[in-house]
């Protein structure tokens, strides 16, 4: 059997502008083009129309640099990353349904709640990171290399994911529930709890991974082992 197919990730950061911009200052069409930004956006954005968040829905990042941001408070839904590096970047919950994100590397981030329900990625590598629930429900993924990171919640129910490595990654609870795979390589990461084992379908898993997952397999399939 021969392995699963790599993904094609950024090689090197996508993004090397060195222009500082400001979190208020949108282009065209509510674009950030070529600018690197840093601090926390919502201070500088202030509240949203309903008091809450910030918004940033449907704004484009393009060929950016964030690094040392804060992106907590932020509404993210709908938004638009292309060629940008995400450095040094926390947020407590980054609210980005249905967002879009092709190109783009992310390096030490830490964020209590990475929510991209619906969302299509294509093209992301992810290393270094510390995400206490990474959400990707109904999500398209390609083209994903996550390593050397720690994933307490990887919920990748009723996603199409089409190669995806993780990499010397712990995973607490990885949830497949309806999810389609393929090409996804699965044999260095920790998984600690896996379900439902058949949403497995497409993954390629080690055989010390088959060893530690098989009373889940058989606890699923009804099976008793005497």
């Amino acid at each position: 059997m021969s392995a699963p197919v790599a993904p094609r990730v950024p090689l090197g950061d996508p993004s090397v502008t060195g222009r500082d911009g400001a979190w208020g200052d949108f282009g065209l069409g509510g674009e950030f083009d070529g600018v690197r930004l840093s601090g926390r956006a919502a201070d500088a954005l202030g509240p949203g129309p309903d008091g809450g968040a910030a918004d940033l829905t449907d704004v484009t990042f393009r060929d950016c640099v964030l690094a040392g941001a804060d992106l907590s408070q932020l509404r993210l839904d709908r938004c638009r990353w292309e060629g940008s590096l995400l450095e040094d970047v926390f947020a407590d919950r980054l609210a980005a349904a249905r967002s879009g994100w092709r190109h783009m590397v992310v390096r030490r981030m830490r964020a209590g709640l990475l929510d991209l329900v619906d969302a299509k990625v294509n093209g992301l590598y992810v290393t270094q990171a510390k995400i206490g629930s990474l959400d990707l429900r109904r999500a398209s993924v390609s083209d994903v290399l996550i390593e050397d990171a720690s994933i307490e919640d990887l919920d990748l129910s009723e996603a199409r994911v089409t190669r995806l490595a993780l990499r010397d990654v712990r995973v607490a609870r990885l949830v497949v529930a309806g999810a389609v795979l393929r090409d996804v390589d699965l044999r260095s990461a920790d998984l600690r709890t896996v379900g439902p084992v058949a949403g497995l379908r497409g993954a390629v898993i080690s055989a010390r991974q088959l060893e530690a997952l098989a009373p889940a397999f058989a606890e699923e399939f009804g099976l008793r082992v005497l």
